[in-house]
This record gives structure tokens, C-alpha cells and sequence, in this order.
């Protein structure tokens, strides 16, 4: 524990976190992390919450306890961040005097351009007042360790709208994290310090949704232990979601998931074996390059699942041969299609066009328009990874089950059906039957 903290909490007084109130200063902040399963539309991977201060319900800032990497590029700049210029120009439109290495500057913006700088402080993250409450946080020697319960409100939604896409039962076997600092070190308070003046962190496991209903919804969480460096329980079995990190075998971040950061994957389907790049989203949808498909959708027409039609301004591939059925999201007989191009540096995107970079994935414009030059990232606020999985089942089958359309040429798109004789990756579904 900071001994400057831990000298300040003695100092704490009797009153309330209202502001204009003698305690104010030092009154306590509690700050709550939740990390999610995938990234929002808006990139970030982490949901940032705290129950208010007093009755000021007003989000608040506060400070990473980790280091920035460097450097960072224009275009990633957090706005209120401190930067030191390392190379380019364009520093002057975000708050730097002149365009000079060495020059120390406070980001107004994000910034535009191939400038580069290094960023002096840690960053600045928004918590989103929400009524919340952790409680049996008791300690005890022996026994059964103690099981705290995580009660947020949800009154008109606003955890929901928070969540983005995902449900309350994704967010079971995430990580919760509790921070507590004093009200005078927040960010823009007198005493605003990086990295960040705090108490010791702690860290739970989501576990269970224990109690919901249309105000409040209640987790139950678990206390992972320290065992030498070994985090207990070492792998969350949830039977309906994959347990592996996407990708994560082939990218070296461990795990089971052996699907290629690429997309490659090759098929033998005329007694010669050729190459294939296989993009899906998070729905399972094909993602395929940018091609003609001028056949509209006509109900007399005997299609194949080798097929790909235009209908109702949207594309389809045909999961089931046959006839009739138009198509719809919700039909058996049609997936939705959805198409890319090649990233140009010179252009400029409208929001939700999606491109390939450096002919590894594929990206989502979330910014209308993005400007040109701005390279797809995972910390650029203007994309965000649209070839993910769904982490389900049929995610699995989607990828491992590709087959390309037309089996005597490289570089095909998907065929609407599955390989059925395909295997999954062992240990994927330990609560799943054979599919």
C-alpha cells in the first residue's frame, strides 16, 4: 500500500463525498473493471463503472496502473494525455506549441498523419457512474472461502446499453476488478498523479448470475487465489462457449484454438490441394473479397450451396439446395454475405465498410468518414476487428467446416454448407455433444 495514501486515509473525517463538504477531498472512490469476452463497436475490451460519489452521479476519471507502450501513433492519441514528440508534424492542431522532437505537449485530440510521440503518463480511463454495490467482501482464515456478490442496477437498461451486443450470461468467467482511491486523486483533482496513488487492487471471477429481475441484476463471484503464479480455477469450463482464446495456438498467446491469424486454410477437394482464406464475423457471417454477384434472387431458380445471389440490397449464400424461400436472416436456406476490399492508404471510409490490411484480417470503419492514411489498429478509435468468433459451436463448425465453393481453383470463397466429415480442435466444447 502507498504509504501517502495510507497516511491520508487517516485523515478521513466524518461527513459527505458531496462537493463543498470538508471531507470531500478525501472522501473514498470505488472503481470497478469488468473485462468483456470481445471488443465493443467502439474497440474496447473492458467495461469501466463506480458507484457515484455521494449523490453526484457523474462519471469520473482515473489512471491506468500500467505503463503506456510506445510510441504511440497519430490518429491513437487520448485526449488529456501527456505526449512527447518522437517524429512528424500535425502536433500543433492537438495541443503541442510547435512541431519540435523533445516538445512535451497535453493531446487535444487524436491527432492525423504518421507523427509519432511517447506518451509520458499513464492513461486516462472514463467510469461511468452507475448504482452498483460489492458486498460480502469478508475475510476469514479457514473454512470455505467467502463468495461476494456483485449487485448492479439496471433501470432502464442502462447496464444493457453499456454491454453493447453482449448478454449477462457472457460476462460469466470474466475478470472483475476493484479499485479504491481517494476523491483528490481522480483525474483533474488537485492531486492527479501517474501512475495513479491507490490501494491495492483486487481481483474476482464472475461465477454465476445469482438473482435478476427489471431492476437490478446480482453475480456471483469467486476469489482467484495465488498458488505459485498458478490461478485457481485454471481453466473456466462453460459448456456453451468455447473456453480458448480465438486464434490464440498460432499467434503464440497459447490456448487450443489453432485457426490461423490469417484466415488460411487449405482443402484437398479434386485430389489437388490449394490455399483459401476463410474470414467470418462474429455471427458467423462469410466475409468475402469484393466481387461481382449480379444474380438476383428468382423463386423458380434449383439453387446449389455453391451459390451467391444479391436480394433486398443485402448478399446470400445458399445453405440448403433447392428452390423458393427468399431470403432472410432468420431463413435455414440462406446465410448472409457480407463483402471487403483491400485497404488503400490513400482512401478515405464510410462508417461500416470493411477492408483487409496487409492481407491478414478483416477491419470495420467506425468513424464516418475515416480520414485517409489511418491504419487499421487495434487501438485506433477509427476501426475495429470485424473478422471475430462468435465463440459458439457453430462458430467452430464455420471455420473447420470450410469448403470452397469451386474446388478446382485457390482463393475461393465459402460454400453455403459445412464440411460435415470436418473435425473440431479437441477440448474446445467440453460441455457440448458431438455435433
Amino acid at each position: 500500500m502507498s504509504n501517502v495514501i495510507a497516511t491520508d486515509l487517516q485523515t478521513l473525517e466524518i461527513g459527505s463525498q458531496d462537493s463543498g463538504t470538508t471531507a470531500a477531498d478525501n472522501a473514498l472512490v470505488e472503481l470497478f473493471e469488468v473485462t468483456l469476452p470481445g471488443p465493443l463497436s467502439s474497440g474496447e475490451t473492458t467495461l469501466y463503472f463506480h458507484p457515484g460519489l455521494g449523490s453526484d452521479l457523474t462519471d469520473v476519471q482515473f489512471r491506468e496502473r500500467t505503463a503506456p507502450t510506445n510510441p504511440v501513433t497519430a490518429g491513437n492519441f487520448i485526449i488529456g494525455n501527456t505526449y512527447t514528440i518522437a517524429t512528424g508534424t500535425g502536433f500543433t492542431s492537438v495541443g503541442a506549441t510547435n512541431n519540435t522532437a523533445g516538445t512535451s505537449f497535453v493531446a487535444t485530440g487524436v491527432g492525423t498523419g504518421t507523427g509519432t510521440a511517447n506518451q509520458t503518463d499513464n492513461s486516462i480511463k472514463t467510469y461511468i457512474a452507475m448504482p452498483m454495490m460489492l458486498d460480502g467482501l469478508n475475510l476469514q482464515a479457514d473454512g470455505a472461502s467467502n463468495r461476494p456478490a456483485l449487485t448492479i442496477a439496471n433501470i432502464g437498461s442502462l447496464l444493457q446499453s453499456a454491454m453493447g451486443t453482449f448478454k449477462f450470461e457472457d460476462l460469466i468467467g470474466q475478470r472483475l476488478t476493484r479499485r479504491q482511491t481517494l476523491k483528490k486523486y481522480l483525474v483533474g483533482e488537485d492531486e492527479d498523479a501517474s501512475p495513479p496513488v491507490e490501494f491495492p487492487t483486487q481481483q474476482y471471477i464472475l461465477d454465476r448470475v445469482a438473482a435478476e429481475d427489471g431492476l437490478s441484476i446480482t453475480f456471483e463471484v469467486a476469489t482467484p487465489f495465488d498458488l505459485e503464479n498458478i490461478q485457481i480455477p485454471r481453466r473456466v469450463v462453460v459448456g456453451k462457449y468455447c473456453s480458448w482464446k480465438y486464434q490464440g495456438h498460432a499467434s503464440g498467446r497459447g490456448g487450443g484454438c489453432t485457426w490461423n491469424t490469417d484466415g488460411a486454410v487449405n482443402y484437398n477437394g479434386d485430389g489437388t490441394v490449394r490455399a483459401h482464406k476463410a474470414y467470418f464475423d462474429f455471427d458467423d457471417r462469410p466475409l468475402i473479397a469484393t466481387e461481382s454477384i449480379t444474380a438476383t434472387f428468382n423463386a423458380s431458380t434449383a439453387y446449389t450451396t455453391s451459390d451467391y445471389i444479391t436480394d433486398g440490397g443485402k448478399f446470400w449464400v445458399r445453405t440448403i439446395a433447392g428452390t423458393g424461400n427468399a431470403p432472410s436472416i432468420t431463413s435455414d436456406y440462406w446465410k448472409e454475405v457480407r463483402k471487403w476490399t483491400d485497404w488503400v492508404a490513400a482512401h478515405s471510409y464510410a462508417f461500416g465498410t470493411l477492408v483487409r490490411y496487409n492481407g491478414v484480417t478483416i477491419w470495420k470503419a467506425t468513424g464516418g468518414p475515416t480520414p485517409a492514411g489511418q491504419i487499421p489498429t487495434d487501438t485506433s478509435p477509427y476501426w475495429v476487428r470485424e473478422e471475430i468468433c462468435g465463440k459458439t459451436l457453430q462458430s467452430c463448425k464455420a471455420r473447420y467446416g470450410f469448403k470452397p465453393s469451386v474446388l478446382t481453383s485457390a482463393n475461393q470463397k465459402p460454400e453455403g454448407a459445412t464440411n460435415g466429415a470436418a473435425r473440431l480442435p479437441f477440448g474446445s466444447f467440453p460441455g457440448t455433444l458431438k455435433y
